[in-house]
């Protein structure tokens, strides 16, 4: 009789140990989905992100579509004066005039400095790192290029054009465009017949 209570105690112990394998076990995977879970809520919140960024950029692009229709008597000799030039650094302030002030009378080519400079004060503040381009592609059309961060890692850009004064005249936004990090929209806008 004491064999058979020898042999019964031993399963038992063996068992107990086998039931802590299991346990652990089960624990091991309960982490490892609790982890996959965090990674794809962390994906899903860098997409909305995007989203959210492309939305913005559209809405400034449509706002800028908006400004070239209303100021279409600028458009002259097939040459758009909200397209980047050498000569239209609109983003230097001192050369833009404050076409937004109550009592302000602006040329039409003062105008269009205006209304560039002052979308990409919008661009700036509004998107990440953001910064953009405007450049005329045939008589009748804008290519518009916005630029901006991916994310907030390495949000510190050392491009001065890109820290200190946004310039559209250069190609910085579409430079941008070629790194890593960064994420574009391009967009077009029919200059209008007057």
């Amino acid at each position: 009789m004491k064999s058979d209570i020898t042999k019964s105690t031993n399963k038992k112990s063996g068992q107990r140990g086998f039931a802590l394998i299991e346990a652990l076990i089960s624990l091991l995977i309960l982490v490892l989905g609790v982890l996959a879970l965090a990674q794809v809520q962390a994906r899903m919140l860098v997409e909305t992100r995007t989203s959210n960024s492309r939305a913005t950029a559209i809405r400034l692009i449509g706002d800028l579509a908006d400004r070239v229709r209303l100021n279409a008597a600028a458009h002259s000799n097939g040459a758009s004066p909200y397209a980047s030039t050498s000569a239209n650094d609109f983003s230097v302030p001192t050369l833009v005039k404050d076409c937004g002030a109550a009592a302000a009378t602006c040329s039409l080519a003062e105008q269009a400095g205006y209304d560039v400079w002052f979308w990409q004060q919008e661009v700036k503040a509004s998107l990440m790192n953001g910064s953009a381009n405007i450049y005329q592609i045939g008589p009748q059309q804008l290519r518009v290029v916005v630029a901006w961060q991916a994310n907030e890692k390495g949000a510190t850009d050392t491009n001065a054009n890109i820290a200190g004064t946004l310039q559209i005249t250069g190609t910085n936004a579409a430079d941008r465009c070629n790194t890593g990090g960064m994420i574009c929209h391009v967009d077009f806008i029919d200059i209008p017949t007057h």
